[in-house]
């Protein structure tokens, strides 16, 4: 009897290069895979994967020796499919993978108006700037772009990515947040509430008056966690199976320095809240916090973008980011009751950590403000969605982003850009740093003073020691 065939391609995930293992059902092969430790299973390209070196080139060969022949045929080509020929009355002629084709496959979910593409790994860089072109942008946490009005662009996309010898897979979705096909899969947000090992752990952070985001993301991290381990009791988990998992974020998710430190606050809070076990952060070491300047506009740029000609809601968030320093979270759950026209004063009572201040009413915006409400009427909420509630986060990075392609602005440009703006300039025009920490609601002036690095104020009072000299 002929051995069964693993098929092995290479892709890259966060431009680490790694090598997918492909093979025909086979009781024999599948328990392997599943206890050697370096082989692992990615839920997102629905594979079993090692990393792309010699090593585990080896590793493998010598483990599958004698069990499976390990094949390179098809190493090096995109989005490998299977394809089994057959005979004129329908018969399947081999009893192993018989045809490998090299294809690209384009998955396109659709769910009302929006729909979610997911591109073969790796992807083509023409292929990302062309959906920028189509307004489309990137969801990191699923891994999709996503493109509003599909309908409209429907024809065009196809017609691009079929001259681009991609095949498109399509699955029109009825249900919301239930959308899957072979490749895009845009999962429910909140699955983790259905372990109830978490659902527990949730219950508690709310009892203890966490903020919503950061119960989400303590209990999706640990539900990773926990799936890591296959379904392992949290606790029972050691520390030092949780280096190795923290090793695996960093070495082969390429997880930055504050997305492993995430990791880490939501293990020390699940320790602490649901378990009588001591944290040790000698056994989980945090990452070193890098320490980068945050970005900032300069105020030309700042201009071109208030000058925009566009929706009166969409100005008017923009005003508000750059005119209070407001966090993008601070701006939504802004209220019609919050600002005071008289005292010239706005009130954020959902800071972050919970904690309230009050800003300053710009004169200049006053009366834009007043115009917006006379026009909009909102009931509850200063900025509404459509149905009523709060704006979506969504919807003011997608404006930000559109502002920023229509003033012709190069550098990225979040929300929170506009934060970091509004204190640097502050600092420009001599405002003490305290001043501005009590704006910005920072409990320490340490964390204030990163402002001071950026500022023009007192760089331009410096010079160099070559003005000295005679030259």
């Amino acid at each position: 009897m002929d051995k069964p065939i693993i098929f092995l391609n290479g892709f890259r995930h966060n431009e680490i290069s790694l090598i997918r293992l492909y093979f025909k059902d086979n009781k024999e092969i599948k328990e392997k895979v599943e206890v050697l430790p370096w082989i692992r299973f990615s839920v997102q390209y629905d594979c079993y994967y090692i990393r792309n070196n010699p090593e585990s080139m080896e590793r493998l060969k010598k483990e599958f020796k004698g069990v499976a022949i390990v094949s390179l045929k098809y190493m090096h080509s995109y989005g490998v499919c299977m394809k089994v020929e057959k005979d004129s009355q329908g018969a399947d002629q081999s009893n192993e993978l018989t045809k490998w084709v090299k294809v690209f496959v384009v998955n396109i979910a659709v769910l009302h108006t929006k729909a979610y593409l997911s591109l073969p790994i790796p992807y083509k860089e023409v292929w990302v700037k062309y959906l920028r072109s189509m307004g489309a942008y990137f969801e990191t946490k699923r891994r999709v772009w996503i493109i509003a009005d599909y309908e409209q662009k429907r024809d065009q996309l196809y017609q691009y990515f079929r001259g681009q010898n991609c095949k498109i897979v399509h699955k029109q979705c009825a249900v919301k947040n239930t959308l899957q096909t072979s490749g895009v899969e845009v999962r429910k947000k909140n699955d983790y509430r259905q372990d109830s090992e978490v659902f527990e752990f949730i219950k508690a952070m709310t009892l203890q008056g966490a903020s919503k985001r950061t119960i989400s993301n303590y209990a999706s991290q640990v539900k990773k966690l926990k799936d890591y381990y296959r379904g392992k009791n949290i606790n029972e988990i050691t520390d030092s199976e949780i280096r190795n998992y923290m090793f695996y974020l960093r070495e082969q998710l390429n997880y930055s320095a504050s997305s492993q430190n995430l990791v880490v606050s939501a293990i020390k809070r699940y320790f602490e809240t649901m378990t009588d076990r001591i944290f040790n952060p000698k056994h989980i070491p945090r990452a070193p916090k890098q320490k980068i300047l945050p970005k900032v506009i300069d105020k030309e740029d700042v201009a071109k973008l208030l000058k925009l000609e566009m929706n009166i809601k969409h100005k008017r968030i923009l005003h508000l980011l750059y005119s209070t320093g407001m966090r993008c979270e601070e701006l939504l759950n802004l209220k019609v009751k919050d600002i005071s026209f008289e005292k010239n004063v706005i009130i954020i009572t959902k800071g972050k950590g919970a904690k309230g201040r009050i800003v300053t009413l710009s004169e200049k915006i006053k009366g834009l403000l007043i115009q917006y409400l006379r026009k909009e009427k909102p009931c509850d909420y200063f900025l509404e969605g459509q149905k009523g509630g709060a704006y979506s986060a969504t919807s003011v990075r997608n404006i930000v982003r559109n502002a920023k392609n229509r003033a012709g602005i190069e550098e990225r440009l979040t929300p929170h850009v506009f934060r970091h703006s509004f204190a640097t300039h502050l600092h420009d025009l001599g405002m003490d740093i305290s001043n501005i920490q009590v704006l910005l609601g920072h409990q320490s002036t340490k964390t204030t003073q990163i402002y001071t690095h950026i500022s023009k104020r007192d760089i331009h009072k410096l010079k160099s020691p070559i003005d000295d000299l005679d030259i």
